[in-house]
């Protein structure tokens, strides 16, 4: 065991609070950052699901990277689901640190994994200005694929049931890849200005899919949820600071799907 501050600084020494964008509401989220820790628990989103995950576990910690609090509670009363999870978390003395954008743009962070797993050469950033500067990764297919090739090997490897491609010719063959991942459908111009020829990202809105179309760029929208190769990787990061500093903690990746949506 240990105690629970020897693992947030393991966390904040790998990515940094001040690698965070502005305003990211990461860091301490809920409970007792002085309590003593057995069992940790890593997770994309603290949603009831995993919570009842951690509570049927036994876990002391939950370490996320969506953070549990994006917006301030006008109330505690339980009847709203969000404001009955954060009861329950306190209820079985379970805290919850986030890692957010600073988990993003630590090296190697999200989008080095994200790379990786598409066999990436050659990656680097292509963000150059605003808060988002450094945070995308851009790198080369080992060979060229076209779009659509490119987006069945997305579904293979994050096992998504679907994704959206937003382009006039899906048969283009593309070499130059830009990941950002998360939210990112505004950076299409700096992946164009970078020389992409497709931007990996999610979220992308209706509208900004047509000012899209029109660019240099084609987009494949793979959701949000890719994100959840984040559990394994800092699973292991704090597995090795585990072993290396004699915490005798257990740590586990959640097992959960927490993306919202379904495929039909």
């Amino acid at each position: 065991m240990t105690d629970t501050l020897t693992i947030v600084r393991a966390v904040t020494d790998y990515a940094p609070a001040a690698l965070a964008v502005p305003g990211d509401p990461i860091g301490w989220q809920l409970g007792d950052p002085h309590a003593v820790v057995n069992r940790v628990l890593v997770s994309l989103d603290v949603r009831p699901s995993v919570v009842q995950e951690a509570i049927d576990g036994h876990f002391d910690l939950i370490v996320a990277h969506h953070p549990l609090v994006f917006r301030p509670a006008h109330n505690l009363d339980e009847r709203n689901p969000q404001n009955a999870m954060y009861a329950n978390l306190l209820r079985h003395n379970i805290g919850v640190f986030g890692a957010h954008t600073n988990l993003d743009n630590a090296n190697p962070g999200m989008n080095d994994w994200l790379s990786a797993d598409l066999h990436l050469t050659n990656v680097r950033p292509f963000i150059d200005a605003g808060e988002l500067q450094g945070m995308g990764r851009i790198g080369e297919l080992p060979h060229a694929l076209t779009l659509r090739e490119l987006a069945a090997q997305c579904k293979t490897v994050w096992q998504l049931t679907g994704l959206r491609a937003i382009a006039k010719d899906l048969d283009k063959p593309v070499r130059t890849v830009a990941i950002l991942g998360g939210s990112g459908a505004d950076v299409y111009p700096d992946a164009a200005a970078a020389g992409a020829d497709v931007l990996i990202t999610g979220d992308v809105s209706y509208h900004t899919g047509h000012d899209i179309l029109e660019s240099k760029v084609a987009v494949l929208d793979v959701g949000h949820h890719v994100e959840h190769v984040m559990k394994k990787h800092l699973a292991a990061i704090l597995q090795e600071r585990n072993l290396a500093d004699g915490w005798n903690v257990t740590i586990v990746p959640s097992t959960l799907n927490t993306d919202p949506f379904t495929f039909l």
